[in-house]
């Protein structure tokens, strides 16, 4: 019975520990860093088409609209999946340059640039 209630215990520790160290983190991968650009795609075209951001900094493309869009850049150096209406997706630019792209299943072009 004592083991029992040993392992009892220490199972209730485990759990209580988990749940704390969960809590504990409280990041929400799903937030934005800090200094974040966001361009919105909504009826073919991504707004603001050219964008300007720091060394270090990044880029939050959002589906505002109501088809499926994409963001591949131009060489191919990333590229987003398919993104459903209102999914995200994000890129951090460490290189200092220009970068057009596009979305593969319409005409929509922007550009970042990255200083």
């Amino acid at each position: 019975m004592r083991a029992e209630m040993s392992r009892a215990s220490a199972w209730f520790v485990i759990a209580a520990a988990t749940a704390l160290a969960l809590i504990a983190c409280g990041d929400d991968i799903s937030a934005p860093v800090e200094g974040t650009v966001f361009v919105s795609i909504k009826d073919n075209a991504f707004q603001p088409e050219t964008v300007t951001v720091s060394l270090g900094g990044s880029v939050r493309w959002t589906n505002q609209g109501a088809t499926l869009h994409s963001v591949v850049e131009d060489t191919g150096l990333w590229h987003s999946e398919l993104l459903s209406p209102t999914w995200w997706f994000d890129v951090r630019f460490d290189d200092p340059g220009t970068f057009p792209y596009h979305c593969t299943l319409h005409q929509e072009t922007g550009s970042v640039i990255v200083q």
